[in-house]
């Protein structure tokens, strides 16, 4: 029979230096989860995850391990946004503190058919949710990076032939009314209305001829690109606050261009 010699908990000693932490956690958790689609359709994904507490003045530590064992019983299960949610509380409960705080990254993949062949493949997105629940009160801001497509309107209006053009990367950060963390496929339209192009997974020729005219006939700087988004996101009733930036890789520069938006909070 094993005898179990109880080991000193050193996290929860009294500290007398009195100085409250704000976060103290955990960061760069790797871990496999799914996400539940509002479609019902599941996509599984590799998540890195920050999660933290805040701690009283007299609290020595938090106890990290009861964050991963939060983290891996909550991925256990096919989760959706608003689900994020439970996570917080349990966490906060867990660890006897106020506020609990999430920063979720993943790869996020969407189903985009090339414009003429109707070719599927597949775009990923880079997502980001950063979550907070604190005494009750919520909040959380999503942020979303698409790969797009800029033709310069300069080089189209100096030039007798052909204008430079390139890969653009353009980024949200958005705040909803429900305080709830959003995916991004709702926005890939805005996106693509904005850009000068998509940038699509497969292009057959007839595809790639498309895009390439399509792409002269909408020449975009950055500006132009941060302002027509701007304009369309403004829009959107679900919206509390939004941040667009759009950065152009150039291809005849050795640096990037970017221009960004922020808006003002609603009420």
């Amino acid at each position: 029979m094993t005898t179990f010699v109880p080991l000193p908990d050193v996290a929860s000693e009294k500290d007398t230096r009195g100085v409250a932490l704000h976060a103290v956690g955990i960061r760069g958790l790797r871990l496999p989860m799914i996400l539940r689609l509002p479609s019902n359709i599941e996509q599984p994904v590799i998540a890195i995850a920050d999660l933290s507490v805040d701690i009283e003045a007299e609290q020595r530590g938090a106890h990290m391990s009861r964050l991963v064992e939060a983290l891996y019983e909550w991925a256990s299960s096919p989760r959706t946004p608003a689900e994020v949610r439970e996570l917080l509380l349990t966490t906060r409960e867990r660890l006897n503190s106020r506020a609990a705080q999430l920063h979720l990254r993943f790869p996020y993949f969407l189903q985009v058919p090339a414009p003429v062949t109707q070719t599927p493949g597949w775009l990923d997105v880079e997502v980001e949710w950063e979550c907070k629940l604190n005494n009750g009160a919520s909040y959380a801001v999503s942020h979303f990076v698409f790969p797009a497509m800029t033709l310069c309107p300069c080089s189209k209006a100096i030039s007798e032939y052909g204008a430079h053009n390139q890969r653009a990367l353009v980024r949200l950060w958005l705040q909803t009314k429900d305080k709830l963390p959003r995916l991004p496929d709702e926005y890939l339209p805005i996106v693509q209305e904005s850009a000068s192009s998509l940038v699509y997974p497969v292009l057959k020729r007839p595809d790639e001829k498309y895009v390439t005219e399509h792409s002269y006939e909408n020449p975009r700087f950055v500006e132009d690109v941060a302002r027509e988004l701007t304009i369309r996101l403004a829009e959107r009733e679900e919206i509390s606050w939004f941040r667009v930036e759009c950065e152009s890789i150039e291809s005849i520069h050795n640096h990037n261009a970017f221009a960004r938006y922020e808006s003002p909070r609603r009420k």
